[in-house]
């Protein structure tokens, strides 16, 4: 009898029963992005040896949703769906895939990603019967949603007006449906790991929208960055091989993947004499780009205790900040950020000869003479001489850790762009009065 009952009921019912008899599962699920709604094979090999090579107990498999982006991106044979409809079928399609009870580790990318942070949000907000939050681990590419740089987190609208009337509901850009008021990416909760690649616009977007150099890269990384994170080429998009470990905030991990600057990526690509300019242009190029995100640019003091700087926010110590809406005028370290120029200035001179010494078969610059030249430049007397301002600044304030360097000094912005991102969600509700 049970035979029959378990062939009747179908699969979702013999995992149910597991988790009754207390037969735990590790359920692996993996969504796709835009345009790919089931995952083939070769897909799920590739994101499982890249980002889930924690999880090699794990039976994974593919989970199917809409990702679609109509009128951008539609799929035959299916009806059409907007971004927002699209994820909100896919928040149905995971949800009814977690078995209550379950290990279940989740992979979402791209629109899955922010699929996943609407369900994280739903469970953590409404957690349903038998659920362990504790159980549950996403990890996510491309987070559209990432509290350090999304781009729905960085323009954060209130709710706007229904079509046709003036109950409030959830703001959207006009025509295109794509949802501005969500929620980020939880930082506390659920366990998780966000992949961003350097300068992709819709997980890396800048804090500050006047950095006019930070802008237009993430709008091409949306292009060079974004679509790769399955299929990355080291050396030429995402370097898979060398991830940034950014640290970690409440519940959730972050990790940078190394790109090269989007504007420039055609000297990247372009042989050895590309690199060479590469090299002699970008140092400054990115400095200044990643001041545009609240990074000062100095490894002195960079990020998690490394070296590492990139884009994205840190404090005068170097540790990770959550970001947020965007804003104007981040506030950062004025040495750390004479450091970077410094800095720079080394890197854009030795870049280059460096290049020349490997196209002709020999050793690099010795560090030694690098070193000298940092000092040289000042860089070593100006973090010495911050540091020990820092110090005394963190002794005066001891008592009072919102007047301390860390709080001032955050990489936030000075000036909220609230207000103004307000007064742009007006203009939408104009339109989306009328039902765009």
């Amino acid at each position: 009898m049970l035979g029959t009952a378990l062939a009747v009921t179908g699969p979702s019912a013999v995992r149910a029963l597991m988790a009754d008899v207390g037969l735990l599962a590790n359920d692996g699920l993996i969504m796709g992005g835009t345009g790919n709604p089931m995952p083939d094979q070769a897909y799920l090999n590739s994101v499982e040896g890249l980002y889930l090579s924690q999880y090699s107990g794990y039976n994974f498999e593919p989970v199917t949703t809409p990702e679609q982006f109509c009128p951008i991106e539609c799929s035959a044979g299916q009806p059409d769906l907007g971004f927002g409809d699209s994820v909100n079928a896919g928040v149905g399609d995971l949800n009814s895939a977690i078995v209550p009870g379950d290990n279940v580790s989740v992979l979402g990318y791209s629109q899955s990603a922010t699929v996943a942070t609407v369900e994280m949000n739903n469970l953590i907000n409404h957690t349903p019967a038998g659920v362990n939050l504790s159980d549950l681990h996403f990890t996510l590419l491309g987070d559209p949603n990432s509290p350090i740089g999304g781009m729905l987190d960085r323009f954060q609208f209130p709710d706007g007006v229904g079509a046709f009337s003036l109950s409030p509901e959830p703001q959207h850009i006009p025509f295109l449906d794509i949802p501005m008021s969500l929620e980020p990416t939880p930082l506390s909760g659920i366990a998780t790991d966000i992949y961003m690649g350097e300068y992709d616009g819709w997980a890396d977007f800048p804090s500050d929208p006047t950095n006019i150099w930070a802008d237009i890269n993430a709008l091409i990384g949306i292009e060079t960055v974004h679509p790769y994170y399955p299929d990355p080429t080291p050396g030429v998009n995402l370097d898979t091989g060398n991830i940034i470990d950014l640290g970690k905030i409440g519940d959730t991990t972050f990790h940078a993947i190394p790109a090269p600057l989007p504007a420039l990526a055609f000297m990247y690509d372009g042989g050895p004499a590309g690199m060479f300019f590469y090299d002699t242009f970008s140092p400054f190029a990115k400095l200044v780009d990643d001041w545009g995100y609240g990074n000062p640019g100095d490894p002195f003091v960079g990020v998690n205790g490394t070296d590492a700087i990139g884009p994205w926010q840190v404090d005068a110590t170097g540790q990770l900040m959550a970001s947020g809406v965007d804003g104007f005028i981040p506030k950062m370290d004025p040495l750390q950020m004479l450091a970077g120029v410094e800095y720079a200035a080394v890197q854009t001179f030795v870049g280059p000869i460096n290049d020349l010494l490997g196209d002709a078969g020999q050793s690099p610059l010795p560090t030694s003479f690098v070193d000298g030249l940092l000092t040289l430049s000042g860089y070593d007397l100006t973090n010495q001489l911050d540091a020990s301002l820092l110090t005394a600044w963190a002794d005066a304030t001891a008592s009072i850790p919102s007047l301390g360097p860390d709080a001032i000094l955050d990489g936030s912005p000075l000036i909220s762009g609230q207000p103004l991102i307000d007064l742009v969600g007006y203009g939408f509700d104009i339109f989306n009065f009328f039902g765009a």
